[in-house]
């Protein structure tokens, strides 16, 4: 049988306050006759009758006074108790998937912490559930439409109505294509989730050459966009406390979203710059702006400026999600700016002394 927690406060604050009335009378008592004893204040038969009208009174007194403490005592243990019993019910209907329920913030002390963190809690919740829900009917349209495209082909070559041709083949090879872009996104994810929760030991890691060595395997596909690189690195080695594997996956992102989103004939700029403490990178990509409101968004999980772009170019808003939370465990931070037809993702790593 489960037993409430009001009732085990007041079981303790009983017991506790019965000791202390007992052991108060039963010290006031003894401390009483024996001053009278000492001191002879009265004759024997008197001091017997004072000692008998003495513990009845400490007695009453007791039965009286032990009572209503513990109804004043029930008054304020259930004031604090109410809302915790309110943050339970509203628990359950977090658990049961409704994150919209909010608690009332009734006090500025512990209790009303709580209530400020569970809201917190809630909003966040709300928000992952949204962005889920997005990714969900995202990705059932873009595996539909190159699916169904896929399909068409197929039914019209199997009906006679194409034939393979090398031009229906290669419309066909973009969608699959596409399909291989966005099942590459969620694996990304999975592994990246999967490395971060891992204890992989940081060792000391020049960043300027795994930022080099990450643009190299880009340079193929920035020359077929006609995407002009540069970069401004240090001539001298810059070391920060990371797993190499994790600050390759770093730049990877970052230049893989440069290069989602950096019209044909533009421009992507790396710059790092060092001090004796920390380590600026920089990867600015040409063609585009961000308005203010969606920057410090970008770094959320599944988040899409314009989820219509994202089908154009790919991507299921992840890559930048995964450059912070490595950033991060690594001790550094991670923000946007955008401005002058440019976009600009800024990172900074604490420097290996």
């Amino acid at each position: 049988m489960k037993i409430k927690l009001i009732y085990k406060l007041l079981a303790i604050n009983a017991i506790v306050l019965i000791l202390l009335v007992a052991g108060i009378s039963i010290g006031f008592s003894q401390y009483t006759l024996q001053l009278i004893e000492e001191n002879r204040l009265m004759m024997y038969q008197n001091f017997l009758m004072f000692q008998s009208a003495t513990g009845r009174y400490l007695l009453y007194t007791s039965l009286a006074i032990i009572p209503l403490s513990i109804g004043i005592n029930w008054l304020f243990t259930r004031s604090i108790i109410r809302p915790l019993s309110g943050m339970r019910k509203l628990t359950e209907r977090v658990a049961s998937g409704d994150y919209t329920v909010r608690a009332k913030i009734r006090s500025n002390d512990e209790i009303g912490d709580l209530a400020r963190s569970f809201n917190q809690m809630g909003k966040e919740l709300e928000r992952i559930e949204q962005l889920r829900r997005s990714l969900v009917a995202d990705v059932a349209h873009e595996l539909r439409n190159p699916l169904s495209t896929v399909r068409g082909y197929m039914e019209a070559m199997k009906d006679g109505v194409l034939s393979a041709k090398p031009e229906t083949l290669d419309k066909c090879y973009h969608e699959v294509e596409r399909l291989v872009c966005l099942v590459e996104d969620i694996h990304r994810l999975a592994v990246a989730e999967s490395d971060l929760k891992a204890a992989i030991p940081s060792n000391p890691v020049d960043l300027r050459s795994v930022a080099q060595e990450a643009a190299s395997r880009y340079m193929p596909k920035w020359e077929e966009k006609a995407i002009v690189f540069q970069e401004d690195v240090p001539s001298s080695p810059v070391c920060v406390m990371i797993d190499k594997v994790l600050a390759l996956r770093v730049f990877e992102n970052l230049f893989d979203n440069a290069m989602r989103y950096t019209p044909n004939g533009h421009s992507v700029h790396l710059s790092m710059q060092a001090n004796a403490k920390m380590l600026r990178v920089e990867v600015t990509n040409t063609g585009a702006e961000i308005a203010p409101e969606h920057l410090t968004l970008l770094f959320e999980r599944f988040y899409r400026v314009d989820p219509s772009r994202s089908r154009t170019y790919g991507g299921a808003g992840i890559g930048l999600s995964i450059v912070r939370d490595i950033v991060e465990r690594a001790g550094g931070r991670v923000w946007a700016t955008s401005g002058n037809g440019s976009v600009t993702i800024h990172a900074e790593l604490p420097v290996d002394s």
